[in-house]
């Protein structure tokens, strides 16, 4: 039986039924899946999807046993041009061509899954890249910030002072001008 989950190697009962109890009860279920649904069960990375489903795939390729050939089967093949060293080369012939199809279907499904996990990656990356650079931007923009508001509190702090310091020279240079007047009124007397 070939449709039964535990034929894909690497997929044993208790992985069956994990993957059973995540929807995935047939081997066809597993071939029309995707690499990023896989990866939602538990134990299931995107690479080990990726091989899970090509696995998968390549099971359902795989031609259907040949049944036992019978009597009328015998007749045509007889009628057809037997069963000689020609006919067999020809169905060995056909079946390496199928063969062949069967493979570059299995690796193009490999491939497509591996760019796709890929493709998703380079994404996950750029966006990432593109977090961390905003991030720094706000750090940036926060630095200038704190920094502007520092030379502000000492550019008013400076003029405070400046001004307390002009302020006590003119209150100085009026108690002396006071104290000259009072001097000479006095000497007037």
């Amino acid at each position: 039986m070939a449709n039964q989950i535990t034929n894909i190697p690497g997929i044993g009962d208790k992985t069956a039924e994990i993957l059973a109890a995540h929807g995935f009860k047939t081997v066809s279920a597993i071939a029309r899946s995707t690499v990023e649904k896989l990866s939602s069960v538990p134990g299931f990375g995107p690479s080990r999807s990726g091989v899970i489903i090509a696995a998968a795939i390549a099971l359902l390729d795989e031609p259907a046993r040949q049944p036992q050939p019978t009597a009328a089967t015998a007749k045509a093949k007889k009628a057809a041009g037997g069963t000689g060293a020609r006919a067999k080369a020809a169905a060995g012939k056909k079946m390496a061509e199928k063969k062949a199809i069967w493979t570059e279907k299995r690796d193009q499904k490999t491939a497509d899954a591996d760019s796709g996990e890929k493709s998703r990656q380079a994404k996950l990356k750029k966006k990432q890249q593109s977090k961390e650079k905003a991030r720094k931007e706000k750090l940036k923009k926060e630095k200038q910030r704190k920094e502007k508001a520092r030379k502000e509190k000492l550019r008013k702090e400076k003029q405070r002072k400046e001004k307390a310091r002009k302020e006590k020279l003119r209150k100085e240079k009026q108690r002396k001008e006071k104290a000259r007047k009072e001097k000479s009124r006095k000497k007037k007397k």
